[in-house]
Order: C-alpha cells, then sequence, then structure tokens
C-alpha cells in the first residue's frame, strides 16, 4: 500500500510539472512579448533538469556499508562507512544518504547526511554511533533521495545491504567487599561459588625430595619407621546455577550485564557454572566450563530481553541438585519472594542497580523478609557485591 501511494504521489508531481511546462507554453504563445518568452526559456532548463532527473536510474548506484566491528560491549562506539558508486556522472545538484536505524538503535539524526554531488562518481558517508546499546542490531536499508534545484520533483531509491551488528552486556570480575566486623551494609560478603581444597587426606605415600614437611604424615611414618607423606584430593569447586529474572525492572540492564559479570567471574575461578533465564522464552544452559561455554551463556544475553510473562517453572531452586544457585533480578518483589524455595543456605538473591539508583524502601522490607527465610540478599552495583541488610 505505501509503495502504490508512493507511485500515485510521483505521478502527481510529474502531471503537475508538465502542466506547469504547458502553462508557460501557452502563455508565451498567446500573450507574446519579450517578458513572456523570456519567462518560457527561463523556465525551460528547470523543466529539462526535472524530466532528466525523472528518468536518472537512481537504482544504479552501488552501496556498501563497512561497520567497524561485528561485536562490540555495551557501552563502546561504532564507526561506519557507506560508499556509493555510478557509473553514469550525471550532474546532481543534491542528495539525502540516511542509513535507515533499527528500533533496537532508536533514532539517530548523525545517520542522516545532505551532500551536493554533482559530477562526482564516489560518494562516501561516516558516522559514528556513541554509546551503542546491548543487543543484536540488524542494518538493513539505505536510503537515497535526490531531485530538482526548484523542488518540482524528487526521487528516492532503497537499498538493501545487511549487515548484523551484536553488541554483549558489559562485564568484567566481580569484586567481594572483605569482610567487616559488623553486620552494616557495605559488610563483606562471600561468593555464592567458591574452589578449595578439602582438609582430609586422601591417602599417604613415600616421601619423595621436594614434598613439603607440612604435608608429613607423623603417625603413619613413626608406625612404618619411614617418611610417609599425605596426599590430597584436587581442587573441588562448587557448582552454580544462575538464574536471571526477566520480569521488567527499571534495572533490567543492571541485571544482564550483573549476570554476565558473575557468570565469568566463576568460570575464570574454575568453578562450572549454568544459566536459566525465568521469561516466557525460558532458556537453559547446563552446568558446565570453559571460554566457550562462557560465549554462548553471552551471546544469549546480548539479545536477552524483559518478558510480562516471566515464569520461574514453580520454586526458584527446586530440583537444581546440590548446586549454588544465584538469582539475579533489577527490583525485590512479592513474586519472587512467593517462588524463593525456603532453608536453601546455597541461595543467593544478587539484586542489580545502577551506579546511582538507591533502594526503595519496599526493597529494604522485602530483603529483610528474605533473610528471615535464610536466603541471602546482596546487591550488586558496578561489578562490587555488598550485604542489603
Amino acid at each position: 500500500m505505501r509503495k502504490k501511494m508512493h507511485w500515485l504521489l510521483y505521478g502527481w508531481k510529474l502531471l503537475m510539472l508538465a502542466v506547469l511546462t504547458a502553462a508557460v507554453f501557452s502563455y508565451a504563445m498567446f500573450q507574446g512579448g519579450f517578458v513572456s518568452w523570456f519567462l518560457f526559456y527561463a523556465f525551460l532548463p528547470f523543466t529539462v533538469y526535472a524530466g532528466l532527473v525523472a528518468v536518472y536510474p537512481l537504482r544504479a548506484f552501488q552501496v556498501t556499508r563497512d561497520v567497524s566491528s561485528a561485536q562490540l560491549t555495551s557501552g563502546d562506539r561504532l564507526s561506519v562507512t557507506i560508499r556509493l558508486t555510478r557509473r553514469l556522472p550525471f550532474p546532481l545538484t543534491y542528495m539525502v544518504i540516511e542509513d535507515v536505524m533499527p528500533e533496537t538503535l532508536g533514532e539517530r539524526r548523525s545517520a542522516k547526511q545532505l551532500v551536493f554531488p554533482w559530477f562526482q562518481r564516489k560518494l562516501t558517508l561516516q558516522y559514528e554511533l556513541p554509546q551503542v546499546p546491548r543487543g543484536e542490531h540488524h542494518l538493513h536499508t539505505i536510503r537515497v533521495r535526490t531531485g530538482d534545484v526548484l523542488g518540482l520533483l524528487d526521487k528516492t531509491a532503497s537499498f538493501s545491504v545487511t549487515d548484523t551488528v551484536l553488541v554483549f552486556p558489559a562485564y568484567g570480575p566481580v569484586h567481594y567487599k572483605p569482610q567487616a566486623a559488623s553486620g552494616e551494609e557495605g559488610a563483606g560478603v562471600g561468593a555464592p561459588f567458591q574452589v578449595h581444597r578439602t582438609a582430609m587426606a586422601a591417602s599417604v605415600r613415600n616421601y619423595q625430595p621436594g614434598d613439603r614437611f607440612s604435608a608429613l604424615d607423623w603417625k603413619t611414618s613413626a608406625r612404618r619407621n619411614e617418611l610417609m607423606t599425605k596426599e590430597f584430593d584436587p581442587l573441588q569447586s562448587m557448582n552454580m546455577i544462575l538464574l536471571l529474572d526477566c520480569r521488567p525492572s527499571p534495572s533490567f540492564e543492571a541485571a544482564v550485564s550483573a549476570s554476565a559479570s558473575l557468570l565469568y567471574t566463576a568460570l575464570v575461578k574454575g568453578s562450572p557454572a549454568g544459566f536459566i533465564s525465568l521469561g516466557s522464552d525460558r532458556t537453559v544452559f547446563p552446568v558446565r566450563e570453559g571460554d566457550r561455554h562462557f560465549r554462548k551463556m553471552l551471546r544469549y544475553l546480548a539479545s536477552a530481553s524483559e518478558s510480562e510473562e516471566a515464569d520461574a517453572g514453580g520454586r526458584l531452586g527446586k530440583e537444581l541438585g546440590e548446586a549454588s544457585i544465584a538469582v539475579v533480578t533489577g527490583s525485590l518483589t512479592e513474586d519472587l519472594l512467593k517462588q524463593a524455595e525456603p532453608g536453601r543456605a546455597d541461595m543467593t538473591v544478587f539484586l542489580a542497580k545502577e551506579t546511582n539508583a538507591a533502594l526503595s524502601e519496599k526493597e529494604r522490607k522485602l530483603a529483610l523478609i528474605f533473610a528471615q527465610k535464610n536466603i541471602k540478599v546482596q546487591m550488586i552495583r558496578d561489578k562490587q557485591v555488598s550485604h542489603v541488610v
């Protein structure tokens, strides 16, 4: 329908141009004299140029788009270069080049530029998008518009040039404040994952040069009349399953960034981690380890969105085994409190907030109720974790 209206409007402008030309010619023929013919010959070049613009193949342009990077991190700068090439050097007085922005990027005025090409065969448009938001952004269309000098006729052509820019959430190692003596807000907290060595010796073996003397088993050595060394189990890690609350929240972007940071910190420390999104498109990543596993979860977080029909699938923490559970949310709600599994000492609720965002009085009261259910509530802000209550 829109295309049909465009062609109707374009035909109407051509008809008006023809009517104006005929009117000026008729005036010169019937009126005669220097003035009337001067008006006709003065108007004739503009009419001829408008007619040439009407038949000029604007679609003959070859259009390409180059992006500085196909993968960015939230807040990075994206540089885009658009190049137009043509073979026929027809004099175009002006041209508006526009890179149509998707809704995920919003309206960006820097993606449109007015140029005066005249006989130039190669045109270039360069622009930058500062602080690109998280998400998967698809650039589809480049639109070109030109016309005659008097604005009697304009012509538009759209070129399909597809590029995808994937913007990951900002992430980094999470820092836990050192343990404080008091229980006030900001006191030290513990991580929902850890790597530890068991204190019990698994076996003993004969002493070898280079073994630590603190690992010697003196009782066994005295009984066997030779030095024996304790052998401990290798490093053991506590698995972590992170659940992202996808309910609409002003701090949803902070929650996504906090989820990526927690997963990154766990996997860097060697603790296997899994991920579950609590939304309408419930997505589950099993507990694994490794950089490739983290990249898959980060790829999902890049395009994660809020969900009005967020479903935790029953109680949080139910049927998740012995793994440590970390629930990341942008705001504490009564629905989240109802779904929390009481009595799980290995469950931690992370309340993600922006740099200057403050806790509401309702969230403080809910945090106290979470604590009564033996569920820890910690605030994560700028990759810094602290107690809420």
